[in-house]
């Protein structure tokens, strides 16, 4: 998992926190950011935005977390979520080569491997990962997973729904953490996870943040070797997950 600032995990726990005064009194709410030089726009479903605080964005990839849109603003009128949660977006480098669709076939194996779980828990222990449910729809993998190494973020439950698609040539990976506290029920989350990926897709209809010039296609990559494996995967999902 892509390692999150400390910053970041700060303002997690404050976002799932409820109402509380964490943005300036009147900050205008933020519901989309355009990350990756202007290539991949960030939205979330009704109710979360954007905290600008934590989002970084280094040009080739970039992570974005969205909250309550009352707590960022300290503005109850901006309005809040339906359910207690944290979203995340991390957005991969480009590379027109490798894409989530071609690797749907293989995700169930791979997630499930001690490879693919090692690369979903915190800790990089394949041994902390349970993985609850997958499936794909259309373009989209989505996955539930349960984590029990240590994390950062206080009061977050481990149990999350994420989900990945195209962009474009980038990855976006999705996620929906609930608190531990108050956990949400898992159809919640998993809907508001189809929420969220719903739309950005729409912030990103041709693949791309508006006013995108879409590349040529490119030609077709050479074949994966047959023994290449888990090693392919691998290299794959650490581009996906920042390792």
């Amino acid at each position: 998992m892509s390692t999150w600032t400390s910053r970041a995990l700060l303002a997690g726990v404050l976002l799932v926190a409820g109402c509380g005064g964490l943005g300036p009194v009147g900050t205008p709410p933020v519901r989309q950011v355009a990350v990756t030089q202007g290539q991949v726009l960030v939205t979330g479903p009704e109710g979360f935005c954007i905290d600008t605080e934590s989002t970084r964005d280094s040009g080739a990839t970039a992570f974005v977390l969205l909250g309550n849109c009352a707590v960022i603003t300290n503005r109850r009128s901006a309005g809040q979520p339906a359910v207690p949660a944290v979203l995340t977006a991390s957005i991969s480098e480009a590379d027109p080569d490798q894409t989530l669709r071609d690797a749907i076939p293989e995700l169930d194996t791979f997630f499930g491997s001690e490879e693919g779980r090692a690369l979903l828990s915190r800790a990089g222990e394949a041994e902390t990962v349970e993985l609850l449910d997958s499936f794909h729809q259309g373009d989209v993998f989505y996955l539930r997973a349960r984590d029990s190494s240590a994390s950062e973020i206080q009061d977050v439950s481990s149990d999350y729904w994420r989900s990945y698609l195209d962009i474009g040539d980038r990855i976006a990976t999705l996620t929906v953490l609930g608190r531990e506290d108050e956990p949400i029920d898992t159809e919640q989350s998993l809907a508001t996870l189809r929420a969220f990926t719903q739309a950005v897709q729409a912030a990103n209809p041709a693949g791309g943040g508006p006013g995108v010039v879409q590349p040529a296609p490119a030609a077709a990559p050479a074949a994966r070797p047959a023994n290449a494996g888990g090693l392919w995967n691998v290299g794959f999902f650490r581009r996906i997950m920042g390792g």
